[in-house]
């Protein structure tokens, strides 16, 4: 029951991810992070095009979930481009990250869409790596234990 705080840790993680205006979703520019970067010391985090210097302190204190962060943020890209394939606005615009055009820094349809997207891809991101026991800290592995959510509660 130890490891519940890094469970909380790691979700306030991605809340962070979210805040701030304009800011929430410029985290995004990590889908562009190359897959050779290590990001196993914490000056890897100055590194990471989109991060305000409060998620470059998360970053440093979080290395462990900067993989999953990034995946989080490549998934985002891939299913706004699947979800807007065929539309007028097609999320092209997304690929600018984290110099958007006024489409996603005003309050429009669309940057509704990319911001609880990206809510919802880092939240299930790190909720998946957690259950999977990618992620060392968390208290969920493959097999629940008592600390888990078993889906019972209210």
């Amino acid at each position: 029951m130890r490891a519940r705080p890094q469970v909380c840790e790691a979700l306030l993680f991605a809340l962070v991810l979210q805040t701030g205006v304009c800011y929430g979703i410029k985290w995004l520019a990590l889908s562009k992070t190359p897959a050779a970067l290590a990001l196993n010391q914490t000056q890897h985090c100055k590194q990471l095009e989109g991060l305000v210097s409060a998620q470059v302190q998360l970053c440093r204190s979080n290395l462990e979930l900067m993989h999953t962060v990034v995946h989080a943020a490549r998934e985002v890209m891939k299913a706004c481009r699947k979800a807007f394939s065929d539309m007028r606005w097609n999320c092209s615009s997304i690929e600018l990250a984290p110099n958007y055009l006024l489409d996603l820094e005003r309050g429009t349809r669309e940057s509704a869409f990319v911001y609880a997207l990206s809510a919802a891809a880092i939240s299930h991101a790190i909720a998946r790596a957690c259950t999977s026991g990618d992620l060392p800290g968390c208290s969920c592995g493959p097999v629940p234990g008592p600390a888990c959510f078993s889906g019972n509660e209210v």
